[in-house]
């Protein structure tokens, strides 16, 4: 007959109240035993990739977008999403996982899980070699070597066909390209994604050497970079009319021209190092170089086939193009 001292059968209980917090009362913790878990909304996209052909019910993700987008696409994960962040070692460990995807440098929080034996695997996506290496390891943990391959041979395509693009159509010097974050005056500086994105497109962007991750630019900075094209992330507050009816930035030649642009948003945002940035990168190729007719349409439907295994018409395409 066990016998539990005080201490253990309090630590055990609080566990289970977490859990309780976690997830639907619907889902026992049988259920869920055995999972590949991912507590990061970027790695939770992938592992989502990777599943969502053969279905998704040995995973556990966070939630990665809006409720009503995710149980359109993936409705048997709807009692799958965790809503509020598991990351304490008691309700982790009574979940059980297989193994648990989280982001570089996350893995330290988890030390206490990790001495019980489960798999803690951490990944850096911010690179295209860091995404690459880790669609491979994920692919092998999973055992979806193949899937793995695929995933990243259309990846590498996208890119290929970009560079051709811009080769075809750029003239003496790459359009300078400008990204805002949150507002116009925030953007992104040296090694993040986005100048990843604009320069494959075929794109100068104008804050690649500037130092930081998210960067503040002056309104004079802004004017001496003097851009040709603004895009804007999705969640930006300024839109493109409120930036070309700003007066201070009457003179930059993206407002003269009316070139700015916002960027797609379907699951999350197409600019963040996930899936959906393939689309992005094709969809900056179309926007930089207009001349090259890039066929969007049929990109969008083939990308969310192929990774998402989702058929999605043409009025829900322009509703997301728009």
């Amino acid at each position: 007959m066990f016998k539990f001292n005080n201490v253990r059968m309090n630590l055990m209980l609080t566990g289970l109240l977490v859990l309780l917090t976690i997830f639907p009362l619907s889902i026992s913790i049988a259920d869920n035993a055995s999972k590949f878990m991912a507590i990061d909304p970027m790695l939770s996209q992938w592992l989502l990739s990777f599943k969502c052909r053969e279905g998704a019910k040995d995973i556990l993700i966070c939630e990665v977008a809006r409720n009503e987008y995710m149980s359109g696409i993936f409705p048997e994960l709807k009692e799958n999403i965790m809503k509020n962040k598991a990351d304490n070692a008691e309700s982790l460990m009574l979940l059980n996982p297989k193994a648990i995807f989280v982001k570089k440098g996350a893995e330290h929080n988890l030390s206490e899980v990790k001495k019980s034996g489960i798999e803690i695997v951490s990944f850096d996506f911010e690179k295209p070699e860091d995404i690459f290496n880790g669609i491979k390891t994920m692919g092998e943990i999973l055992k979806m070597e193949k899937r793995a391959e695929e995933m990243t041979a259309y990846f590498k395509d996208a890119i290929d066909k970009s560079n051709e693009n811009a080769a075809k159509n750029s003239k003496k010097s790459k359009p300078r390209v400008y990204f805002a974050n949150s507002n116009i005056y925030q953007s992104f500086g040296n090694g993040m994604y986005q100048n990843f994105l604009i320069e494959t497109a075929g794109g100068a962007s104008v804050t690649s050497k500037s130092s930081g991750a998210k960067i503040q630019i002056s309104i004079e900075e802004l004017i001496k970079l003097d851009p040709e094209i603004i895009i804007t992330a999705s969640y930006c507050s300024d839109k493109p009319g409120m930036i070309i009816k700003n007066e201070k930035l009457k003179d930059l030649s993206a407002v003269k021209n009316e070139k700015i642009f916002v960027m797609p948003h379907y699951v999350s945002s197409w600019d963040m190092p996930i899936p959906e940035s393939i689309l992005g990168i094709t969809w900056l190729s179309a926007k930089i170089y207009p001349e090259s007719k890039i066929d969007l349409n049929k990109s969008v439907k083939d990308f969310y086939q192929k990774f998402y295994n989702l058929k999605i018409d043409d009025e829900k395409i322009k509703n997301i193009l728009n």
